[in-house]
């Protein structure tokens, strides 16, 4: 015997085929673990108390086994039997012992449309235990994988039912078991294999294949992110397009019908083909997902999936040539997907899916559950997270425990907390028996309260927030509450999330004004020895001697230097306590140096019972100093009666002290950071002064008070003057108010850096409005400049990269700041960055709003690489909305953007939010800076009352008036007069007054194809009852004009409506546009021009809203509505609007006349099998005075088979009407133009519309648009000399960038390619038709076609005048075109004439026979050449019925019978004259 292996090479495929280490040893093949049936049954016995049999079976060629995948091979089957009832039979494995997890894997085949079952259970001391799993129908073999563990020794039985009357049975085949769970089903993250992901053969297919980092696929896996973990790749065979390779799952049975699936694919290109992500079951396939880029790294697609029968998921690639696509770390979840799970160790959750292995450590009478849609005392009836009864909290319920304690919850261990990192939460709290809710941090053996709370807070979610605070070690976070349980109420906690909290990464260089860390670290100058580890190793607080910072206090040992006043309120002096001896009545919990109750801190005299009692502690005696700045950490808590400053005094008597600074949060469960800076030339003491007020006192304290280098302090700390001293007092910037008390009454809050004492109400502080005349009621309420602190805006950031506050400089970039060129903003840098992270920038807690509510800001983006800037709002729900996104570079330094945000009732916040770009062309090593100045909010105050409606008016005589620019598109709207700079495009001047302003997008280069201009206006009242006219007037002409748009967007949804729109040439005038808008929502009206190619210049000018509905229009394009057009009721069927192509095939429009773009609109009348030969659809326009209109214009069009017949009638008002056009049958894919006069009429008229169904039929949809009625006559037809506009030739095919016939004359400022006179008039002042020869490339072709012509049996004659001048200029074709020549191999038509190259600079007259036994047209085809110079024009254009040869000959008669007789005339007068000169002699002699 031998053993042969071959092996066949696909040799369009990549890879190869290897062996290695055949081993042949005696005996059969044993392996305990596995066992494919091939030689023995492995152990396995039939449990004989059951009548049915497992046997071992051969395979055949329909049924092969799976361990070779042929005929060869064994495996075990549910033997048939002749019972006719059911036959159970159970096969048993041999014993197996673990109490630890264990996986094991078998093959099955459960043949499909069968009544067979198969199911696996545990046998435990001859007990038979519930299924753990049961097989679904297949059509071969399927694995599966079941999870078993038991501490007693167990069996394992494959429980199979053979229906009798069956053909087939149950199979199984290749057991196996492994240590270990299996992976859960679906999911496999492929390191280890994969898992139960099969290959499904396809032919012509190839396979996915298990690789490694840099095998042709990703340089890395996405698990372990290394170039040695694995994923499954799929690499099309060479030189093949669309090779597809499928990997599908086990059949996945679950016991919550929703789950999670989430997956990574990564993709080369948009080249690598196409991934899709199927949900199959017995019955169906569901496309769940598809793509073709994910961006050149790894991508995450998450879904969740509701089934409640078994299915399998199917991964398929369809590859392209080149590329690649990868798949990694596929998992499938109970429960919906989440967004925004908190993820770098620290530990947030939403509750919707588990409880994020935080812990009920409860130990008492009540515990922590897991909850939802609760009643009575359970819980609330709706979550936070969804604001929904389906959405999950924990909430505290009962329980037997022996203790009493509270319920606990423990968080998950964490590890070092960065000095920032903050916790938020949700909680509620309802009813009369809440004792307490208390937030802590278990950090070792040491339990420090961060947050409480207690009693009755209403049934609604309110937000806590607490900073952790710095925590170098592992630490846990506990919720604790209790309740008495004796009456309804309860507590209930969620969406924990935590922010800003791990430590900042290292960079390989500092800017100028920051401080490296020895991590490498960079933190702000004025960070440095503050009592803070902002570098996270300490090292900007341990070299504080070398810094110079030697004056700084934590309070640990004492009092340090500060002293005791002589002007307070005697025995409140400050005194030096710790959190666990002070809370909770004197001071807080913990303190800020250690941020544990062990810690030390200070807090004001506890005495202080009446109105102006003071408590004062003083610094040592500073020297005169200049740029002084003092830093401290401040806690207030339900202190806001009270007040808390800083204070210069330069006497003893402190009668003259200077406010430095003056707490204004003190509703906080934080330690807060505060610092000024300040000059003095005279000698002073620093002072913290507290004042006692009528209401109720809270916890406050001070920590970790320190002073810069630049701070000179007197070393023998002598005593201040008793009188003034002359010099001047000490300033800080801004200057600040001598104001030693508070002149304020309760209710008032106090202007303390205004000169004078001024008080304002307290409802007017953060209202968007400054009523303080230095502003200071505003400060830290979203506003700011960044020139002296960052206004409480604050980085919350996860990743590595934060946004730090700049000083603008020639080293940085920006250069300058948006303020002052000289000054500060904010900004973020993503440089040695190659995996995709987010920095945001959060703001501080903003006001309620009015519904006109915008932000103005000013940002830059440094490069492409820089990434992306977006801005995203809290919603009412807990979730954020996107409201922006800009992901291009900006052209200049700083660029602003107004955003609306709308009316918010409650208080709500607003980030800044940055992310990178990590592609192979963006070097990581260069600076890729996204920066923010100057934010401001406008009209945002809610008493804020929009102006009248002309306020948003506009001529552009002197700017844009109200009107802003968009921030995120590609170009800006140019303000211009006369003519723009490219030739053949844009007006020669304004529409006001002709030499005005107006404004226009720049369609030349830079500017590329699909760049945009978007125009908005503030945000706008509701329409009102009548609503109001918008009208704007715009040109759009040339030959790659591209598409100008109106839209409107609501300031809640920010969701964008398109009202109206226009594409392509339109030309040179200007047009109006009128609107009636009856939006009953506060709006913005955006209008958006998009650039069609090189000569495309589109204008605007003279906006003007007007209340009130518009004038009626005698043009209906249906873009807007229906023009007031109705359908008639008492009719068959009815008239559609609609946009691209219709339902039915072979039939209808792919797009409307108007625009000739699938998103233009026109009026169709569907066709059906259900329709009846005659049925009818009748629609009529509105009424139209007598008098009015002389011809009407539409265009039409009827393609199908089954196509009808289309009726134009005018109705008089009292329903006599008269029939003015027909047309009957398919007319091509075109659209028709048709006209008609209309009669004249002593009464109001409308035109009326029918079409009229041939039968039953899908290929009948016809269609009308663009209805126009004209005071003029209609020109006739077949003729145009193009006067007044293009008259029935309209432009087709060719590309917008291959360029349109246009219509033009010799006079115009703008200075086109045509000839300087056109042949009607022979004048510049004359039109003809043109193409732009400077456009296209060679061989570009511009096509005009004509009307509709029926056939004669005298035939036609088309004449026409033309004019080619130029070197290589081009070809000049006329050919004819009939529905079958159109539908057929010649979609352009049969050549009648053709003329090219170089003319002359003159008019030539062409005349053309023409003879078809068809309806035809004609087409004008110029087909460009080499030169992009020279004219080509037509004009004066005529197609006459009857030959060109008959009126020749006729001329030719009349010439010839006149010629003749003159000749008769001229010899009869020869002969006279002769005949008198003989006479002559003979008269004179007689």
């Amino acid at each position: 015997m031998r053993v042969m292996f071959t092996g066949h090479r696909n040799i369009k495929s990549q890879g190869f085929i290897a062996i290695d280490d055949i081993t042949v040893r005696k005996g059969a093949c044993s392996n305990l673990n596995v066992c494919g049936f091939d030689s023995s049954l492995c152990g396995f016995e039939n449990d004989v108390s059951r009548l049915g049999r497992w046997g071992r079976k051969k395979g055949t060629k329909q049924h092969v086994d799976h361990t070779y995948g042929t005929e060869n091979g064994y495996y075990m089957t549910v033997m048939k039997s002749n019972n006719s009832h059911c036959a159970v039979a159970q096969l048993l494995t041999p014993e197996f012992t673990s109490d630890k997890d264990m996986c094991i894997r078998f093959w099955y085949w459960l043949p499909a449309k069968t009544l067979n079952v198969l199911r696996v259970h545990v046998m435990r001391s001859g007990d038979l235990g519930e299924a753990l799993w049961s097989g679904a129908p297949t059509t071969g073999w399927e694995v599966a994988e079941v999870t078993l563990s038991s501490p007693a020794k167990f069996r394992v039985v494959f429980k199979g039912v053979y229906v009798a009357g069956m053909n087939t049975a149950v199979h199984i085949d290749d057991f196996s078991v492994k240590d270990g769970a299996c992976s859960p089903s679906g999911s496999c993250d492929f390191e280890s294999g994969q898992c139960t992901w099969i290959n499904i053969p396809k032919e012509d297919g190839h396979d996915w294949v298990l690789a490694n980092g840099g095998f042709q696929g990703p340089p890395t896996d996405h698990t372990t992110g290394t170039p040695e973990g694995r994923f499954l790749l799929s690499l099309p065979p060479r030189k093949t397009n669309g090779s597809r390779a499928q990997v599908v799952s086990e059949w996945i049975q679950v016991k919550d019908t929703t789950s999670c699936l989430t997956l990574w694919y990564h993709m080369d290109s948009s080249d690598s083909g196409m991934l899709r992500v199927y949900l199959r079951s017995p019955s169906e396939g569901d496309l769940l997902f598809q793509s073709n880029s994910s961006g050149h790294s790894w991508t995450r697609f998450s879904q969740s999936v509701k089934r409640s029968k078994p299915f399998q998921l199917l991964i398929e690639s369809e590859a392209n040539n080149r590329g690649f696509i990868a798949i990694d770390d596929i998992s499938l979840t109970s429960g919906r997907c989440q967004v925004n799970e908190t993820s770098l160790g620290f530990v947030g959750c939403t509750f919707e899916n588990g409880t994020c292995d935080w812990e009920d450590i409860s130990v008492g009478q009540s515990q922590w559950v897991r909850g939802r849609n609760a009643t009575g005392d359970t819980g609330p009836s709706v979550d936070n997270t969804l604001g929904s009864q389906l959405g999950w909290y924990m909430a505290v319920e009962s329980y037997n425990g022996d203790q009493m304690s509270p319920a606990a919850l423990q968080s998950p261990a964490m590890k070092q907390a960065s000095s920032t990192c903050t916790l938020h939460f949700h909680y509620n709290m309802y009813g009369e028996d809440i004792k307490e809710l208390n937030v802590l941090l278990k950090d070792g053996s040491r339990t420090t309260t961060l947050w409480w709370q207690s009693g009755n807070h209403g049934d609604l979610w309110q937000h806590g927030e607490v900073t952790v605070g710095r925590t170098p070690q592992d630490f846990t976070i506990l919720f604790e509450a209790s309740r008495t349980f004796n009456k309804p109420g309860h507590i209930a906690i969620d969406d924990i999330d935590f922010t800003n909290c791990t430590l900042p990464e290292p960079q390989p260089v500092c800017p100028e004004n920051m401080f490296m860390c020895n991590n490498s670290v960079c933190v702000e100058s004025n960070q440095v020895c503050d009592f803070s580890d902002d570098c996270g190793d300490w090292s900007d607080e341990n070299i504080c001697e070398q810094q110079g910072v030697v004056e700084r206090c934590s309070f640990e040992q004492g009092l340090c230097s500060w002293e005791e006043s002589e002007v307070d309120t005697p025995g409140a002096e400050w005194t030096q306590h710790r959190g666990q001896e002070a809370w909770p009545k004197h001071g807080p919990p913990r303190d800020h140096t250690q941020n544990s109750d062990a810690g030390h801190y200070v807090v004001p005299g506890t005495h202080l019972t009446e109105k102006g009692q003071a408590s004062e502690i003083l610094s040592k005696t500073l020297l005169p100093s200049s740029n002084c700045t003092l830093r401290l950490f401040y806690y207030s808590l339900d202190d806001a009666t009270t007040r808390l400053t800083a204070q210069s005094r330069t006497q003893r008597s402190g009668v003259d002290d200077t406010v430095l600074w003056l707490r204004e949060n003190s509703q906080s469960y934080s330690w807060q950071r505060a610092e000024v800076t300040f000059s003095s030339s005279v000698n002073c003491k620093i002072v913290f002064r507290y004042e006692q007020s009528d209401g109720h006192r809270g916890l406050v304290a001070l920590d970790d008070i320190s002073f810069s280098k630049d701070c000179v302090f007197d070393p023998t700390n002598s005593e201040l003057p008793d009188t003034s001293p002359t010099s001047a007092p000490p300033t800080t910037s801004p200057a600040p108010t001598s104001a030693p008390t508070n002149p304020c009454q309760d209710n008032e809050f106090f202007c303390w850096r205004s000169a004078g004492k001024v008080c304002i109400l307290a409802s007017l502080q953060c209202n968007y409005h400054p009523d303080c005349p230095q502003r200071e009621d505003e400060d830290g309420c979203g506003p700011c400049t960044f020139e002296s602190n960052e206004c409480q805006w604050l980085d919350t950031s996860d990743g590595p990269r934060r946004w730090q506050r700049q000083k603008a400089s020639d080293n940085t970039e920006p250069p300058t700041d948006h303020t002052t060129e000289t000054g500060y903003y904010m900004s973020v840098n993503f440089n040695q960055v190659s995996t995709p992270i987010e920095a945001r920038l959060q703001s501080p807690s903003l006001p309620p709003s009015s519904p006109y509510c915008q932000i103005l800001f000013h940002f830059h983006i440094s490069s492409e690489c820089a990434g992306s800037l977006r801005v995203l709002m809290q919603q009412a729900d807990g979730s954020e909305a996107i409201l922006w996104s800009r992901s291009h570079n900006t052209v200049s330094h700083w660029t602003p953007e107004y955003l609306p945000l709308g009316l918010h009732q409650q208080r709500y916040k607003i980030w800044f939010s940055g992310m990178n770009k990590v592609t192979h062309d963006c070097p990581t090593s260069k600076d890729h800076i996204i920066a923010v100045d100057d934010i401001s909010f406008l009209n945002c105050e809610q008493s804020f009352k929009p102006p009248a409606l002309s306020a948003y008016d506009c001529s552009f005589e002197d700017g844009s008036c109200v009107w802003v620019q968009d921030a995120k598109d590609d170009l800006d709207w140019l303000s211009w007069s006369g003519p723009t700079d490219t030739p053949n495009t844009g007006p020669a001047g304004d529409h006001t007054t002709g030499i005005g302003k107006y404004l226009y997008i720049k369609s030349s280069p830079p500017s590329i194809k699909g760049n945009m201009a978007q125009l908005k206006s503030p945000l706008l009242p509701l329409a009102g009852g009548k609503g109001y006219c918008f009208t704007f007037w715009y040109h759009m002409f040339g030959p790659t004009v591209g598409s100008l748009r109106m839209f409107l967007r609501t300031a809640e949804s920010l969701e964008k409506t398109l009202v109206w729109q226009k594409s392509g040439n339109q030309g040179d005038e200007w047009l109006l546009v009128q609107s009636h808008m009856t939006f009953q929502k506060v709006h913005q009206v955006i209008l958006e021009a998009t650039v069609g190619g090189e000569v495309g210049d589109i204008a605007i000018d003279d906006i003007s809203l007007i209340s009130g509905p518009c004038p009626t229009s005698d043009l209906c394009d249906f873009e807007e509505g229906s023009c007031n057009w109705q359908q008639q009721t008492t009719d068959d069927a009815e008239w559609v609007r609609q946009s691209g192509s219709t339902l039915n095939p072979n039939t209808g429009p792919d797009s409307d006349h108007t625009t000739n773009t699938p998103t233009g609109h026109y009026y169709y009348l569907p066709s059906s099998t259900a329709d009846r030969a005659g049925h009818t659809a009748v629609m009529f326009s509105p009424l139209y005075p007598a008098g009015t209109g002389t011809c009407v214009q539409l265009w039409y069009h009827m393609y199908g088979k089954g196509m009808g017949t289309l009726n134009v009638y005018q109705q008089n008002e009292d329903g006599k009407k008269s029939q003015i056009f027909s047309q009957k049958g398919d007319q091509g894919r075109l659209w028709w133009f048709a006209q008609a006069s209309l009669q004249p009429r002593t009464q109001s008229y409308r035109i009326v519309v029918e079409g009229v169904k041939a039968g039953p039929s899908q290929e009948g949809d016809m269609a009308f648009d663009d209805v126009q009625l004209i005071d003029a006559q209609c020109p006739p037809r077949g003729y145009c000399d193009f006067e007044s506009n293009m008259c029935s030739w309209s432009n087709l095919g060719g590309g917008i960038d291959q360029g349109d016939w246009l219509r033009g004359k010799g006079a115009s400022p703008n200075h086109n390619t045509g000839p300087r006179v056109d042949h009607t008039t022979d004048s510049t002042h004359g039109y003809y038709l043109y193409v732009d020869s400077l456009v296209g490339q060679r061989r570009d072709t511009s096509l005009l076609i004509s009307d509709m012509f029926q056939p004669s049996t005298r035939g036609h004659c088309l004449t026409f005048w033309y004019h080619m001048y130029g070197n290589h200029g081009g070809t000049l074709r006329v050919l004819i075109n009939d529905r079958k020549t159109h539908i057929g191999d010649s979609e352009d038509g049969i050549l009648k004439w053709a003329e090219t190259g170089n003319k002359g600079d003159k008019w030539q007259q062409a005349r053309v026979d023409i003879k078809h036994e068809e309806a035809f047209w004609l087409v004008f085809v110029y087909l460009r050449g080499m030169n992009t110079g020279g004219d080509v024009a037509l004009d004066d254009i005529s197609i006459l019925s009857g030959p060109c040869s008959s009126s020749d000959d006729t001329l030719s008669i009349g010439l010839g019978v006149g010629f003749t007789l003159l000749a008769g005339v001229i010899i009869a007068l020869i002969l006279f004259i002769m005949n008198r000169k003989r006479c002559e002699p003979a008269y004179n002699s007689a």
